[in-house]
């Protein structure tokens, strides 16, 4: 059996199973023996002076004496053409020869400048198109015995052997210096977008498995309380949820605590229901009636929402603001008389999805008992499996946090890194070069969040406009309108009680410094903050807040 490089394929089978290269690399595995390595997904990079060439190849294959076969797939329809063999993507084509031909010979550069000693390396290609029958080989500008099309795809691996052979075990260092150089110059495993993409893959098909489930429950009228803990799925079952209630022609109401998440579900399901926060909603319904709230009391008036409230009692709720189906997100930060207000705008027998997690319960809100608010019982589900973080992540999670889950992802993610800090000034620099080192693995700036583990206001973070050379977008309050007003910035800067409920490839927390008083509840911020990254997690820690030591003492 072949050794394969990256080896988790079992974790790559996750994100698509029916994936062509994948099946590729299962057969590769499978049929050539252990003389050979098999590297995929190969990604290559040359720096210039003044600019990076970047290209991939799909699959390198080393013998013991250190040569390599590269081999370009091409799936699908091909066309044989007067300039050779080509891939249509729609109004572009690719000539599968001419990237072998690029990519081998940027290789070679990169490996001559890696290895200026010892510059040589023999390559070999092959180009494989299994569903494609080549009919002139030498038109279509490859040798014959340099493509397997799909009369001989079944041979794949034997043609490999017969043209790359076994090879001598090379006593001058050449195989484990190719082998260095694929497995590290050209930074294999750090395939950000793979990761990434592998993520949410994954991740939807496991809730759109377990929404159906649910979903197919028999309810007149519908009641269900879910209790699910973070990586569950219970904002994306909550948007299954919306749509099938949206089939049925019901007016909705969605409604969740957190104003970021408000925004995103808003952005994702449009004008067809209506997605708020409860505060929000109750200001919106108040404007339609011709009253304005006071934010500038909100402050100094600790009633302030209560009065609000009051207010909203003294109104006649008109059947245009009747509604068929309520959904509630982060219903664990919801107070009983906010549910009483609800249920004024409903409709008798209305639906109701209620979705909570007590163990992100950040303000200390005691537990709701649905049924003694509203006529019919509710079903409860409890459900504590994480999908969102990734095996290394999770695991983690497990071993630092007083907090139980089942690990529901199998894919290994970029892991976790704990970094230092003496006074919350020296924070900035470290996350500055973290930012850097992060950007330098293929993460984009929006895919990176510097998450505060404390308010925004109190962090060191929430006064500056810069970390190193990135300009930081920072929140920083509402216009005239309600709409959030954010500094224009690449890097994003929040805290983690306010981006409850979304996820980012790559988190920073920051002003990681538990206060002995409250450590119960810090460690639901913490709990709450790691599982919002979904590729690599990153942890800026007090060095001398002792409860910080089960980081800083922590072993992958």
């Amino acid at each position: 059996m072949a050794y394969l490089i990256p080896s988790d394929l079992s974790q790559l089978s996750l994100s698509d199973p029916h994936n062509p290269e994948i099946l590729v690399l299962k057969m590769l595995g499978d049929e050539l023996p252990d003389d050979y390595t098999v590297f995929h997904g190969v990604h290559w990079s040359l720096e210039f002076s003044k600019w990076t060439h970047f290209g991939e190849i799909d699959f390198v294959v080393l013998n013991q004496s250190g040569k390599i076969l590269v081999i370009e797939q091409k799936n699908g329809i091909l066309e044989e053409t007067q300039d050779g063999l080509v891939k249509r993507y729609g109004d572009q084509e690719k000539n599968p020869v001419q990237q072998l031909n690029r990519s081998i010979s940027k290789v070679q550069d990169k490996f001559k400048k890696a290895n200026p000693q010892h510059s040589r390396i023999e390559i070999d290609y092959l180009v494989y198109c299994p569903d494609y029958r080549v009919k002139d080989a030498n038109a279509a500008g490859v040798g014959k015995n340099r493509i397997v099309d799909a009369i001989s795809k079944n041979l794949l691996a034997k043609k490999i052997e017969k043209l790359l052979g076994k090879g001598e075990k090379s006593t001058d260092g050449q195989y484990e210096r190719v082998r260095n150089f694929f497995s590290q110059t050209l930074n294999l495993v750090p395939d950000i977008h793979s990761h990434i993409d592998s993520q949410e893959t994954g991740f939807k098909r496991h809730i759109g498995e377990h929404a159906r489930i649910l979903m197919d429950l028999e309810m007149q009228p519908f009641r269900l309380k879910i209790n699910g803990n973070a990586g569950s799925g219970k904002s994306q079952f909550a948007r299954e949820y919306f749509d099938r209630e949206l089939s049925k022609n019901h007016k909705i109401l969605m409604l969740c605590f957190n104003r970021p998440l408000s925004d995103q579900l808003r952005q994702s399901i449009g004008i067809a229901g209506k997605v708020n926060t409860f505060m929000g909603f109750c200001d919106e319904f108040l404007g339609s009636v011709g009253e304005k709230l006071k934010y500038e009391e909100m402050r100094s008036n600790k009633n302030f929402w209560k009065d609000v409230m009051d207010e909203i009692m003294n109104f006649e709720i008109t059947d245009d603001w009747k509604y068929d189906s309520l959904i509630v997100d982060e219903g664990q930060d919801f107070e009983p008389e906010w549910f009483e207000i609800m249920q004024l705008f409903l409709h008798d027998n209305a639906n109701i999805l209620w979705l909570e997690d007590g163990d992100q319960n950040l303000y200390g809100k005691l537990p709701i008992n649905l049924n003694s608010l509203v006529d019919g019982q509710f079903i409860g589900y409890q459900y504590q499996v994480n999908y969102r973080s990734p095996e290394s992540i999770a695991r983690f999670i497990l071993q630092t946090l007083p907090f139980e889950f089942e690990q529901g992802n199998k894919l290994s993610g970029l892991g976790v890194k704990i970094h230092a800090y003496n006074e919350s000034k020296e924070q900035p620099g470290l996350v500055s070069n973290v930012v850097e080192e992060l950007m330098k693995d293929g993460f984009a700036c929006h895919q990176i969040i510097v998450l505060a583990c404390c308010g925004l206001e109190r962090s060191v973070f929430y006064s500056l406009n810069m970390v190193g050379n990135v300009p930081l977008q920072k929140f920083t309050g509402y216009d005239d309108t309600g709409q959030q007003l954010y500094s224009a910035g690449d890097l994003k800067f929040d805290s983690v009680y306010r981006y409850k409920g979304l996820e980012m490839p790559a988190v920073i927390l920051v002003d990681v410094d538990p206060d002995e008083d409250r450590l119960d509840n810090f460690n639901k911020v913490l709990y709450c903050g790691m599982t919002r990254a979904t590729v690599r997690l990153e942890m800026v820690v007090k060095k001398q807040n002792p409860h910080n030591k089960r980081f800083l003492n922590w072993k992958p």
